[in-house]
């Protein structure tokens, strides 16, 4: 019993040598042993780890791979209407014609099709937000290309948003920071 104790010990010690650091393994093998050995004689020592062998092969791995990549590039789904919005303006005049654009919906498929070439050169090169927006009929930011959906026009106005009174005390307001602002810069 304890012969086999006293042998992992003498061995840790026999392996530690002159380096320290490269005895560590040796030592926790031996602190394994040690803790470890009342557990064996309780458990028997335990039984051997039954015998694996892979049935799936690297390569089969990487052609089932390949072949779901393939499959789903086959089925593009574009819910948001991007991808088909970006193809319609990229695609000829002639193609455009015979194009599924169902996924867009009606209000800016409608837009897209009354829209010119210069319009669709312009949307095709905005980004994924912002053809987002068109789709969606927000405000886009797309120079040129026009807005779906029905929008309020927006009243000129060129009033000040604060009555008279009160417009002149903030003018002069603005004036005095103006001049306190304009002291304490540098150069």
């Amino acid at each position: 019993m304890f012969g086999r104790l006293a042998a992992a010990i003498a061995r840790a010690i026999a392996t530690m040598g002159k380096d320290f650091w490269a005895s560590l393994p040796a030592i926790g093998r031996g602190i394994d042993d040690v803790i470890s050995w009342p557990f064996r004689l309780l458990g028997g020592g335990g039984s051997p780890l039954p015998h694996y062998e892979p049935t799936i092969t690297k390569s089969g791995i990487l052609d089932d791979f390949k072949q779901a990549r393939r499959a789903a590039s086959l089925q593009t789904i574009d819910p948001s209407g991007i991808e088909t919005v970006r193809k319609f303006c990229a695609a000829p005049p002639q193609r455009r014609a015979h194009m599924d654009i169902s996924a867009v919906p009606s209000n800016a498929r409608a837009m897209l099709l009354t829209m010119g070439d210069d319009e669709l050169s312009a949307l095709g090169k905005a980004g994924p937000g912002q053809i987002k927006k068109f789709v969606d009929g927000k405000q886009h930011g797309v120079f040129g290309v026009p807005v779906v959906g029905d929008h309020a026009a927006v009243p000129a106005n060129n009033r000040s948003p604060r009555p008279s009174f009160d417009h002149r005390r903030w003018k002069t307001q603005a004036v005095m920071k103006k001049d306190i602002e304009n002291r304490f810069k540098l150069g």
